[in-house]
């Protein structure tokens, strides 16, 4: 479960110009839920979703992840609960090229501590989950939208993280390739895994469990 109570996020904090993101943010998010976190752009929502995957750090507030306080972790530390406990999909796919699709599949599991499996099993495991084992060999810069979404997604569950965050996972694809990809989604979900998608589309937020609508920085309404 994660926590989140009172968060502030100003970039620029104490220095010229500063711009509070987010203000006085409290949520909460029970294992195995699939939660879309919904709101114009420019928000919050990208801010709140780095946060919650301890990509980026705030100055006010607490942040509990499965009764880990955050807010208390070292750099390094940090890293090692990003790596172990969270798979991000980036709204841009953030894949390597030029490398294949296996070797990107494999990157977070070369800084893995766990000894669950070879890299190479492990990331072709995920490959097969996500439908593009064949795909293995293949350069990402050869790969359509769908098949590096797909790709995206496979990295982000290679190490079996127990949360998965999307930010706009749908935003660059087609209706039919969207549907596909929520339908992964929801899979995962059912497979016990808390999912989390950043989105601005109702009909991606329509097949999530419960939505929660930000604005300006906070948060205007839980929907279950």
């Amino acid at each position: 479960m994660l926590s989140i109570e009172n968060l502030t996020k100003t970039y620029n904090y104490k220095k010229p110009n500063p711009f509070t993101a987010l203000s006085d943010v409290s949520l909460e998010i029970k294992d195995g839920e699939m939660v879309a976190i919904i709101g114009k752009s420019g928000a919050g929502k990208s801010t709140l979703l780095h946060i919650i995957g301890c990509i980026d750090k705030f100055e006010k507030g607490s942040y509990y992840l499965d009764n880990i306080e955050v807010h208390e972790l070292s750099d390094m530390k940090l890293a090692r609960v990003r790596n172990e406990k969270i798979g991000i999909v980036m709204q841009d796919f953030a894949l390597i090229e030029e490398y294949s699709v296996l070797e990107n599949v494999m990157i977070p599991l070369q800084f893995s501590r766990k000894k669950s499996g070879k890299p190479k099993e492990l990331a072709m495991k995920a490959l097969e989950r996500v439908g593009i084992e064949e795909l293995a060999k293949k350069p990402v810069s050869k790969l359509s939208g769908g098949q590096k979404q797909r790709t995206a997604i496979a990295r982000a569950i290679a190490n079996d993280p127990s949360y998965i965050l999307a930010d706009e996972p749908t935003g660059a694809l087609d209706t039919k390739t969207s549907e596909e990809i929520m339908e992964l989604f929801t899979e995962l979900n059912k497979e016990g895994k808390t999912v989390i998608i950043i989105t601005h589309d109702p009909s991606v937020a329509q097949k999530c469990k419960r939505s929660v609508e930000i604005s300006d920085g906070r948060i205007i309404h839980k929907l279950s």
